[in-house]
Order: structure tokens, then sequence, then C-alpha cells
């Protein structure tokens, strides 16, 4: 398998009707919360959220997008809000996450990075898991999709983690 690299820049409102449809297409298959234009928009500029594009780093073709929220917490814990990625199995995600926990662990001097995540979505699960995170517990049910309500696995990943795998002297 062939290992594309990402990159990351900030969303604008003209990336917006991408982000909606790669939206669209990722909640059609159950694993994400549709966000209306507005709200995408508001994310852009809020003080508290990151919204990024992410980038082919080669062709610099639009290939999903990312969101971090609590960049401003008190607790220095940061929310993986969304991550949607409109080529699976590419590699994309991996170096998208990599870049995002950089960022949140060395540019916002996060304490703490979590998120959750689907129960039945094994690829994100599976990487997210090998990229360090860990899984706190599982919230029964407590997603409501059009094919029913899902449960949700807490996943997250402490400083201390971040460092001991990503930062090697």
């Amino acid at each position: 398998m062939t290992h594309h690299a990402a990159h990351l820049r900030a969303t604008t409102s003209d990336d917006l009707d991408f982000v909606l449809e790669a939206e669209t297409m990722a909640y059609t298959e159950g694993f994400v919360r549709s966000w209306s234009r507005d709200r995408h928009l508001k994310a852009l500029h809020h003080p508290d959220e990151r919204h990024w594009l992410v980038l082919d780093a080669a062709t610099q073709t639009r290939v999903g997008y990312v969101i971090l929220q609590g960049v401003n917490d008190p607790d220095q814990c940061l929310l993986l809000k969304r991550i949607v990625i409109t080529q699976a199995g590419k590699g994309y995600g991996r170096s998208t996450l990599e870049q995002v926990l950089q960022k949140a662990f060395l540019e916002f001097e996060a304490h703490r990075v979590w998120l959750d995540v689907v129960d039945g979505n094994e690829r994100a699960q599976s990487l997210y898991r090998r990229l360090g995170f860990v899984e706190e517990g599982r919230l029964r049910e407590s997603l409501k999709t059009p094919k029913g309500f899902v449960s949700l696995w807490l996943m997250s990943m402490l400083r201390s983690e971040f460092i001991a795998k990503y930062c090697h002297s």
C-alpha cells in the first residue's frame, strides 16, 4: 500500500462545498454527524476551534478535513471532533492524525486529546490504537443515526503517552 502524506491548511469558506459533500458521504456511512454550512463557517472563526482542510501533500488535492476543539480549554483537554478522509486506505488519515496530535500537544500544549468513535468503525478504531490512543470505555447507544442508536467508544491520549511515542531523542 502506498502511503500518501497529508498537508493541513486552515479551511476557508471557499472549501465548504467540498467539506459538506465529504461530510454527507461520511454521514451516510453512519460515522459522523452532519453540520450545517453555518456551523462549519462558525468553526472557521471560533477561537476555541481549529478547522483544517486535508490536502494531498504532493498534488494539493483536497482529500478531507479535520476539526479540533478545546484549544483554549483551561483543563488542556482537546477534542478531536471530526476527521473525514474521502480516500480511505491511502495513509491520509494516519498522516493527518499525526499532524493534529503534534499541533495539539506541542502547539496548543494539550494534556489530553480525546475522541469518540462509532462502534463498528473498525478502520478508525484500529488506526487510533496504532497511533497510541487508549480506549476508556463505551457510551452505550448514545448516538441516533438513520440506522438506529449506536454506541460510541471513548478514546484518549495523554501528553506523557504522546511524548513517549513520538518525541524520541
